[in-house]
């Protein structure tokens, strides 16, 4: 009888364990929000450097670096609440996040040099547009394969 209690107690302890796992990563993964506000971020940014009006791009440098920075402040500060051990992410999740990187940087830059190169105007702002459709679309999808890496990789997903 005793046995089947410290079995019982054993077994309750490790699924609040890999619960508390889960909330942890769920709180260092950033929401939605999050990309929309760098896409926003991003677009307004070229579009106040294309207008090459010299007030309006310093105000909108200015709202750019400080956007960012907020929502860099405001993502890590929730990150920081949690510690998540770094080899929860391991090879592939690096990967999975150096190549979502290239590719919105990458397609950013081509699509934004092809419609110059057309002599299509604002190329700069439709090329950065399609970085932030990348960043809407693919940012929550990306934290959606890290947070399933992490729960894999934590045993939190059993």
């Amino acid at each position: 009888m005793r046995e089947e209690m410290r079995a019982e107690e054993a077994a309750q302890a490790l699924a609040g364990i890999r619960e508390r796992q889960e909330q942890v990563i769920n709180v260092a993964v950033p929401p939605a929000r999050f990309w929309w506000l760098l896409a926003t971020l991003t677009v307004a940014f070229a579009a106040a450097v294309e207008s090459r009006r010299p007030l309006v791009i310093g105000v909108g440098t200015a709202l750019f670096v400080a956007g960012v920075l907020a929502s860099l402040a405001w993502a890590l500060r929730r990150a920081m609440r949690v510690q998540v051990r770094n080899e929860l992410l391991g090879w592939r999740g690096g990967m999975l996040i150096a190549g979502f990187a290239l590719l919105t940087a990458g397609g950013s830059i081509a699509v934004g040099f092809s419609l110059s190169a057309a002599g299509v105007p604002h190329p700069a702002t439709l090329g950065n547009l399609f970085g932030a459709i990348l960043l809407v679309a693919g940012g929550p999808l990306l934290m959606r394969a890290l947070r399933r890496i992490m729960l894999d990789r934590s045993g939190a997903a059993r």
